[in-house]
């Protein structure tokens, strides 16, 4: 008897385990990176990026994280590398964040806003979407969403995801997000169009990378959608960032290291 018993549970034990199923690996990747979120790991890179910020110029930026935000030093302005008086005066500019952090710490809590943004919708695709395979890329499993017309949104955030449709990639086992692929299918009004709209056809894109066996970290960052918000203040928000030389921090950094770091 013992022996069929034993015979039976390595049987068992070879059968393939149910698979999950595409919102359930959703669930988990999402579960995945808010946990690693939550660590509050940090990294240095260098940053190329376009946006708003840069006034339409590509900057090139050497990156470094501290516990107050990001701490960027400009090396190069499209392709250009900064001349003297330019290096000092952001050499004067890095001096006086670390006398006076407080408006530097301002924008490092918008900086953790943006990413607690991509967050909230990794968790709110299993609840808000209808989620299907659609097929690999990159190694990565991908899956494809649009809106689930039962859910009903509960915030202004809630009601602007649910008015997108895209595809997110996920690398398995490890159960961690590749890429983030969003666009807004229709326009999203606030008291009716009166307290702000955002407009239909913007995009959003995150596209992250392991750094090591165990920490993940956005490598590409694309944001581009129109809007208003009582009918002045502009929603509009244009951005494209690459990092590359991503390095892992071995411990929380303070701004004046960080200042330090950003020019070796």
């Amino acid at each position: 008897m013992w022996a069929w018993v034993l015979a039976a549970l390595v049987v068992w034990c070879l059968l393939p385990m149910e698979a999950q199923t595409p919102a359930q690996l959703v669930s988990t990747m999402a579960a995945n990176e808010v946990a690693a979120r939550n660590q509050d790991t940090q990294y240095s890179y260098l940053a190329d990026e376009v946006s708003t910020r840069t006034g339409g110029h590509r900057w090139t930026e050497k990156v470094v994280e501290t516990s107050l935000g990001p701490l960027h030093r400009l090396m190069a302005i499209d392709g250009r590398p900064l001349d003297a008086a330019e290096a000092k005066a952001e050499s004067d500019r890095i001096e006086a964040i670390v006398r006076d952090p407080g408006e530097f710490q301002r924008l490092g809590n918008l900086h953790k806003d943006d990413e607690a943004r991509s967050q909230q919708l990794l968790q709110l695709l299993p609840r808000a979407f209808l989620i299907t395979p659609d097929g690999e890329e990159n190694g990565c499993v991908r899956l494809a969403f649009h809106p689930n017309p039962s859910f009903v949104p509960s915030s202004y955030e809630e009601r602007v995801a649910a008015a997108m449709a895209g595809t997110v990639s996920i690398r398995e086992p490890e159960g961690r997000l590749c890429l983030l692929q969003a666009r807004i299918i229709r326009p999203v009004t606030f008291g009716f169009g009166l307290l702000g709209r955002i407009e239909s056809g913007g995009s959003f894109s995150l596209q992250r990378a392991p750094v090591d066996s165990v920490h993940w970290k956005s490598e590409r960052i694309s944001v581009h959608f129109a809007g208003r918000l009582l009918l002045m203040k502009s929603l509009t928000r244009e951005q494209e960032v690459v990092r590359t030389q991503v390095r892992l921090l071995p411990q929380p950094v303070t701004l004046q290291q960080a200042a330090l770091m950003t020019t070796q």
